[in-house]
């Protein structure tokens, strides 16, 4: 079931809603946790009811995976085989979904095999669920947290606004949220800045990211089918994929965290306009920061930390340390992590340029490093760094969208054409003035919004939105500065975009980029 659907807004979150209403009431709290579970297993089961049963098994064998574990940490015995043998069940079981089919025609085309290529359904959100769960295990063996009953681990895993696409919380930050003091009260206020939030979210899918598509789906269709771009058609795919992929991740993440709200949960921020960084380091610390998190914690420590010390006993100088203990983790972590988003070439190229365009970040704010104390970066410094983020943030994105390498590269090849400047307008279904006018429109009108204006967080700043929201309420700033507040006025305005949210949905209603990983 799609957040972005009139079945949901009109039909499942109602009930839902009413339905927890009537347990507060009847003062029914030791309902709550079995109530949300069963209405997340029944969000989860209209998509496919029998994977209902692979997901509940992953959370039950990793439950009784953590408790073993915590056993052992009790009896301070080392648990490091019970969480390798949880972490690789966890793989293990993704990549059986997810990258068979892969492996499978990779290694056809390598030995010059005919075997057959298995129809693999990928279970909805098992990429998810997967990272959260072994998060869980790994913070178990380092008595971060304890198991604390089936039942609390599975509302963790399965609580239905974060299962689908993230964000990717941790026990520590959901469970103690549901029995706080605060839980089940002020209930019409959380309902209505939860509300907000999934307005705001609705209105960045439906009326933003899917009219991009519009225009960057074709070129990229066309592109697949034979055709070159130019200039301008290879810069408009570029970027309005640019916009729809920032503004279907934005507006997804917004509605879980709205929907989180109206159940008095606050989940943590996953996107905090990224596109205003002006390095990728710092692009990185603001797009699907969860994942972000989960890669720093969980991936790059444990493998940064042996080199590191390797570096040390060998006493390597600056640069060659630099690679050994950043360089080599980055490049290999982030072509991890575009694998995790795919099992396709594309996936792995996008996550390699990742990977070296911090490297390459890294390896400058290492050589300037005590210019820049000396002398900070200035506006029109940091003017120059925000473009370069931004067009290697758009040239990484074709590779994302794009069906195959080659079709990324004959874009990339178009963006740099300057002679030829339109292309195969006559292939696409809008006319060759459309092919600048339209785009453009949209493109000046989504900069407006994610350069200038506050983002959802912002505009909500005075309701404390997401979990910690006190250590992000002063990055990025926007230009122009206001906030939401509980009056008549500014119950139209949102009344309007979820209105708007609505009516664009009957155009068609589309999966989130995410739903795919």
């Amino acid at each position: 079931m799609l957040f972005n659907s009139l079945l949901f807004v009109f039909g499942f979150l109602p009930v839902v809603l009413i339905g927890f209403w009537i347990l507060l009431r009847l003062s029914l709290r030791w309902v709550l946790i079995p109530y949300l579970v069963c209405i997340s297993l029944l969000f989860y089961g209209v998509w496919n009811p029998a994977y209902i049963l692979l997901l509940v098994g992953s959370v039950v064998v990793n439950y009784l995976i953590g408790l073993r574990i915590a056993s052992e940490a009790n009896r301070d015995r080392s648990t490091g085989l019970t969480l390798t043998l949880g972490v690789l069940v966890n793989l293990l079981l993704l990549g059986y979904y997810k990258y068979t089919g892969f492996f499978i025609e990779v290694t056809n085309d390598v030995l010059g095999l005919s075997n057959d290529i298995p129809r693999i359904i990928l279970p909805l959100a098992i990429s998810f669920y997967t990272f959260q769960q072994i998060a869980w295990l790994i913070d178990v063996s380092r008595r971060e947290v304890k198991p604390e009953g089936i039942g609390r681990y599975t509302t963790f895993v399965i609580f239905f606004p974060q299962l689908i696409a993230g964000p990717i919380v941790h026990y520590r930050e959901l469970i103690p949220q549901f029995f706080g003091r605060r839980f089940g009260r002020y209930w019409t206020a959380n309902i209505v800045v939860g509300l907000v939030i999934f307005s705001i979210g609705l209105f960045k899918k439906a009326v933003i990211a899917d009219s991009a598509a519009l225009y960057s789906s074709p070129i990229f269709d066309a592109v697949h089918g034979g055709q070159n771009v130019g200039l301008g058609l290879g810069w408009t795919a570029a970027m309005c994929y640019t916009i729809q992929l920032y503004f279907d991740f934005s507006g997804y993440s917004d509605m879980a965290i709205g929907l989180a709200r109206m159940f008095f949960i606050k989940l943590p921020p996953n996107f905090h306009s990224p596109l205003r960084a002006t390095s990728i380091a710092d692009y990185w610390r603001r797009w699907h920061m969860t994942l972000q998190r989960f890669i720093a914690g969980y991936m790059f420590q444990p493998l940064a930390l042996p080199l590191a010390r390797f570096a040390a006993t060998k006493g390597l100088g600056r640069w060659p340390s630099f690679w050994v203990t950043l360089a080599l983790p980055t490049l290999f972590i982030f072509i991890a992590v575009g694998f995790w988003h795919g099992a396709g070439m594309t996936f792995i190229v996008f996550g390699l340029m990742h990977g070296i365009y911090l490297t390459i970040n890294e390896a400058w704010r290492l050589h300037y490093k005590k210019r820049r104390k000396k002398d900070p970066p200035r506006l029109v410094h940091n003017s120059a760094y925000w473009l370069l983020t931004l067009v290697a943030v758009a040239f990484a994105n074709v590779m994302f969208r794009a069906e195959s390498v080659s079709d990324a590269v004959n874009i990339w090849f178009g963006m740099v054409q300057i002679h030829q400047v339109v292309g195969f307008a006559q292939v696409l279904p809008y006319t060759l003035s459309e092919c600048v006018s339209k785009p453009l429109v949209l493109i000046l009108l989504s900069s407006f919004l994610i350069f200038l204006c506050p983002n959802t967080q912002q505009i909500m700043g005075r309701y404390s939105p997401v979990f910690d929201w006190a250590d992000w309420k002063s990055v990025a700033p926007s230009f122009f500065k206001f906030q939401f507040r509980l009056t008549v006025g500014w119950a139209l305005v949102f009344g309007v975009v979820l209105f708007l949210g609505i009516a664009f949905i009957s155009r068609g209603q589309t999966e989130f980029i995410y739903f795919n990983f």
